[in-house]
Formats: C-alpha cells, sequence, structure tokens
C-alpha cells in the first residue's frame, strides 16, 4: 500500500513537471512572436528614407511615374566611305592595237561615251572593210535571188555584230554606211560619267585584247559600310535613317540603310551595314573614315526607366520608389536588355508608380545614415 501510494506520488509530480515545462514554452513562444514581428517591422522600415521639404529640393530629386513605352535610342556606329560598286569599271581595250593618244588621266573628270584613249588596231581596219564589203554585197544582191539576198543579209549582219561589240556607237555605223570610208583609229570611251581613278597606259604601248587602261568610279554616289556589333543587329533595319558626320567638315550627310551583311566578322564580332549616300559635291571621299548616328527602337512597349534611376551591382538593382513628396522606398527589381541611356525593367516595378530618376545617390547615402543610425 505504501509502494502505490509512492508511485502515486512520483506520477503527480512528473504531471506538474510537465505542466511547468509546457507552460514556459508557450511563454517563450508568446514572446519571440512580438520580437520576430519587431524584426520585420525594422527591415521594412530600413528600406525607407524620409527626408524633409528642404533636402529634397537642394538634392535635385525627380521622379518620373512608371509606365510602358518603346524609346528611340541613338546608336553610333564606326563607319568607312567605299565605292558605290554598281559604279566602279576598269576600262579595257576590246581589240589589240598600238596606244596613238591618251586623253585622260588619274583624277580627271569625263563625261560619259568621252574618249579616253586612241589605238591604231589593224585588227579594227580590217572590221570595218568587212563591214563595207558586207554592205556592197547587200546592195548588189537586190538584183539577185531570194537566196543570194538572205545570204548578204546574214553576212552583213554579222559584219555589224562585230562593230557593236567595239562599243562602235550607232552614229559610228551610219557614218560608215554613208561614206564607206575606214577609221583609222580605234577611240576608246568612258562607259558613264565618273572620275579616273588610275591610269595604267601610256602613249605607245602595244595593248592586247582585255588589257586594263584605267580604273574608273561614279564619285556622285557613295557607300558607307558601319560596323554593327552582334548585340545591337536585333535594332538595326533596312530602310532606318543615316546620319554621317566626319572630323573634316562641320556639316553632317544623310542616307539609308539599305542592305545589312549575312556574315559575322571573325576578328571584331560586326556585322556590316551598307548606308547609300549622295555624293554630288565630292566632299566624301572612299577609304575615309566616319561616324554613322541611327534613331533604333529599343524594345517593344515594355516598362523602361532611366539609366539614371539604377543603383546597386550589375546583376543587383535597386531605384527609389516615391511613396510620398518627402518619403522614398528602396526595392530591388529585375532588369532585362539595357543600353547607356535606359534599362528595361522586367520584375519588380509596377505601371504607375514614381520612380526616383534624379537623386538616388543621395537617397542611397541618407538610407545608410538612417540603417547606420539604427543599429548604433
Amino acid at each position: 500500500m505504501k509502494q502505490l501510494m509512492n508511485i502515486s506520488s512520483i506520477a503527480i509530480i512528473s504531471i506538474l513537471f510537465a505542466a511547468i515545462f509546457i507552460g514556459c514554452g508557450k511563454t517563450d513562444d508568446n514572446e519571440n512572436k512580438p520580437e520576430s514581428s519587431e524584426h520585420h517591422e525594422a527591415e521594412a522600415q530600413s528600406m525607407i528614407v524620409h527626408l524633409d521639404k528642404h533636402k529634397v529640393f537642394h538634392a535635385g530629386i525627380k521622379t518620373e511615374i512608371v509606365k510602358e513605352k518603346s524609346i528611340a535610342v541613338p546608336l553610333t556606329l564606326l563607319g568607312k566611305v567605299g565605292f558605290d560598286e554598281r559604279k566602279i569599271a576598269h576600262i579595257t581595250s576590246r581589240i589589240a592595237g598600238r596606244v596613238e593618244n591618251v586623253s585622260a588621266y588619274t583624277n580627271d573628270n569625263i563625261s560619259a561615251r568621252s574618249e579616253v584613249a586612241e589605238l591604231y588596231s589593224q585588227d579594227f581596219i580590217a572590221l570595218q572593210y568587212e563591214f563595207i564589203q558586207a554592205l556592197e554585197r547587200v546592195e548588189r544582191s537586190k538584183q539577185g535571188t531570194q537566196e543570194e539576198q538572205s545570204t548578204a543579209s546574214s553576212l552583213f549582219e554579222s559584219a555589224k555584230q562585230k562593230l557593236t561589240i567595239l562599243e562602235l556607237q550607232g552614229s559610228d555605223i551610219d557614218r560608215l554606211v554613208s561614206t564607206k570610208t575606214v577609221k583609222q583609229y580605234y577611240g576608246i570611251r568612258a562607259p558613264f560619267s565618273g572620275t579616273i581613278l588610275e591610269s595604267k597606259v601610256k602613249k605607245g604601248m602595244f595593248l592586247q585584247s582585255g588589257d586594263e587602261l584605267f580604273d574608273f568610279a561614279d564619285l556622285s554616289t557613295v557607300w558607307v559600310l558601319a560596323d554593327v556589333y552582334e548585340r545591337d543587329l536585333p535594332r538595326v533595319l533596312t530602310g532606318m535613317k543615316a546620319e554621317i558626320s566626319t572630323s573634316f567638315y562641320p556639316e553632317s550627310f544623310y542616307g539609308n540603310i539599305t542592305s545589312i551583311f549575312n556574315v559575322v566578322d571573325e576578328k571584331t564580332r560586326t556585322v556590316k551595314a551598307r548606308i547609300e549616300l549622295n555624293n554630288s559635291s565630292r566632299k566624301l571621299k572612299p577609304e575615309m573614315f566616319c561616324s554613322v548616328k541611327i534613331q533604333t527602337q529599343f524594345g517593344k512597349e515594355t516598362i523602361k526607366i532611366p539609366s539614371t534611376a539604377l543603383m546597386g551591382e550589375t546583376e543587383k538593382h535597386f531605384v527609389f520608389i516615391a511613396l510620398t513628396d518627402t518619403t522614398f522606398e528602396r526595392r530591388e527589381i529585375r532588369t532585362g536588355v539595357e543600353t547607356k541611356d535606359f534599362a528595361e525593367v522586367v520584375d519588380g516595378l509596377i505601371i504607375g508608380e514614381k520612380i526616383v530618376i534624379n537623386g538616388s545617390f543621395f537617397l542611397k547615402s541618407e538610407l545608410a545614415k538612417e540603417t547606420f543610425g539604427e543599429e548604433h
């Protein structure tokens, strides 16, 4: 009986201790809850900067309403002036002969079909005689049979074609038909109006068919080839207007992007964009370096903010939101595409909020002071 009483006493004492222990635990939990809440409250408070109107004014704090937009962003590229490849030519001899006269030299401006050199060519003289003989045969065949007329006509057309290949004009052939007198010299002519870039011929030289006499180009239009970095390719499109400037002239020159090349330069990691320019002033010279400025569209209708609003590291940005005219909240954001002047925000901002675009460094400094003060 005495044993049972001892066991009961021990059980009662154990229950009492357990109750006391549980009660203490609950007390601790209740005490911890306010502390945790206070901690979060303090943390939230540490992201807030309170200023008076005097400080806001002297800090030059400016705000902007957050909204979605597409922004025209100027993009400046390095470029180089080149020839309009459609208007550059090698003037060659189409027949063998000796150079008797040179009438154009390096840097001379030549109009279309102007004579730049003359050759004495026995082959040219022989072709003219062949044409005259074919012409006379046509005239004689008029009294003959249909077959003779057809043969004579074929020989005449063949002789005429040979002269046409030598670039004789209709007027030259008409003169030969009317006078039946051969020209002693074969004239080499400019294919279009342009400038002699280099003369490779001298009087007395003997030329074979196909030999080069002059490098020739029309410089009234030029191409500028601009280097576009891979990251900028999505923003550069054909048809865009381009402003060309050099260090030599105060004025700018204007053209349009007509082509974007399909190959990346493995060394510079750039792609060429071709801009066509009117160069009637002849101020732009091939091989001249220049600066190319184009207006590109920075993305579609998404939230974009000025880069002056961004604080923090490259991959961990934050901004300041104006809660009132004198109260500002530090807010972490996630950015997308960034340029020198703007950044796309993909998370952290709500349309309609006011973001600080000027004075963020001051707010960052004030926030650090307040946080430091609270810790002490």
